[in-house]
């Protein structure tokens, strides 16, 4: 019986150290690590909800709870296996995709974001339809060259893109305008 209890503390540490509590996803620092180990090709999508303040606004912070965790259940039902969903932070998330191109990874989030966008999510405490929730999506592939912080810019740029034109939808980073060199 001790070493269940010590197993069981064991693993409550594990999860209050590496899961978010809210979304049950793997937290930030799980990401980190993650991505600190990952090597060779891999994509990551950035994600985020759109007009996610206007959720808790108009409807609570229990909602907007709710949307969280309706968001994360979408995420990972369409992630392949070895895909790591995280909870970045706020209403944002990522998703590290392992031998994945940037063509497929553009074809994910096109799926995920169907999926979330044709839902209507009804208001568990009054069963008010609240409408549809959209996401916006930033994708890029790892370079060997830069850093984990570098990768993430990069994806998080294309989050911005996609958020800058009309959000509820996926930019890859080749669909970003090139970077304007300077003369030497």
């Amino acid at each position: 019986a001790g070493l269940l209890i010590v197993l069981g503390l064991l693993y409550g540490a594990y999860r209050m150290a590496f899961v978010d509590a809210l979304s049950g996803l793997r937290n930030r620092r799980a990401l980190d690590e993650a991505m600190d180990r990952l090597s060779g090709a891999y994509a990551i999508a950035m994600v985020d909800i759109d007009h996610f303040k206007s959720f808790n606004d108009t409807w609570g912070h229990q909602t907007g709870d709710q949307v969280i965790r309706f968001v994360a259940s979408a995420l990972t039902k369409f992630a392949l296996p070895d895909h790591l969903v995280a909870r970045y932070g706020g209403e944002e998330f990522a998703v590290i995709m392992p031998r994945t191109t940037l063509k497929d990874a553009g074809r994910i989030a096109d799926q995920i974001s169907g999926a979330i966008e044709a839902k209507r999510l009804v208001r568990r405490s009054t069963n008010e339809t609240i409408g549809a929730v959209t996401v916006s999506f930033g994708a890029a592939i790892y370079a060997a060259s830069e850093s984990v912080g570098q990768f993430i810019t990069r994806a998080d740029e294309c989050l911005y893109m996609s958020k800058r034109n009309g959000r509820n939808r996926v930019t890859l980073e080749t669909q970003m305008p090139p970077i304007a060199s300077s003369a030497a």
